[in-house]
């Protein structure tokens, strides 16, 4: 899967955000599972805890994607702890928004921690950045798209 991945063109430029308020990108491991997945990360490396986000660094990035997947949250919860994020300034500007291409996820069950599941985190990766090819076969159990 991550070999076709990789092949398919244009990248999307995916904003991973760990925590909603305050801000923080995904690091860690995430960076490498969004490229694996078809992507590329705009904050945080591969290897390297995940860091604080300023609002304005988000906005000025543009992302084509925003993958929220907040620690220690399930769906329901991170779904819930969207007010903090969507309240920003200039949210509804954003072209992942405007698009409708953010996505809620399990990130307890998914990303917040390596384990046997980083296969099945890799391939809802998948299906978020590049729906035309891969199924959605994770939709509503690890992730959803953000209803505005």
């Amino acid at each position: 899967m991550s070999e076709r991945a990789l092949r398919i063109r244009p990248r999307p430029r995916v904003a991973a955000i760990e925590w909603t308020d305050p801000l923080m990108a995904a690091g860690n491991w995430m960076p490498e599972l969004i490229a694996l997945a078809g992507g590329e990360s705009l904050f945080g490396e591969t290897g390297r805890h995940s860091p604080w986000l300023e609002w304005e660094a988000l906005r000025a990035a543009d992302p084509d994607l925003i993958v929220v997947l907040p620690c220690g949250f399930d769906l329901a919860r991170t779904r819930r702890e969207m007010a903090p994020l969507v309240g920003k300034p200039g949210w509804g500007a954003l072209r992942a928004v405007s698009e409708g291409r953010v996505f809620l996820t399990d990130g307890n069950q998914y990303f917040n921690r390596p384990g046997p599941r980083l296969v099945e985190s890799l391939e809802i990766l998948a299906e978020i950045l590049h729906p035309a090819e891969f199924p959605a076969r994770h939709r509503e159990t690890g992730w959803e798209p953000h209803s505005s």
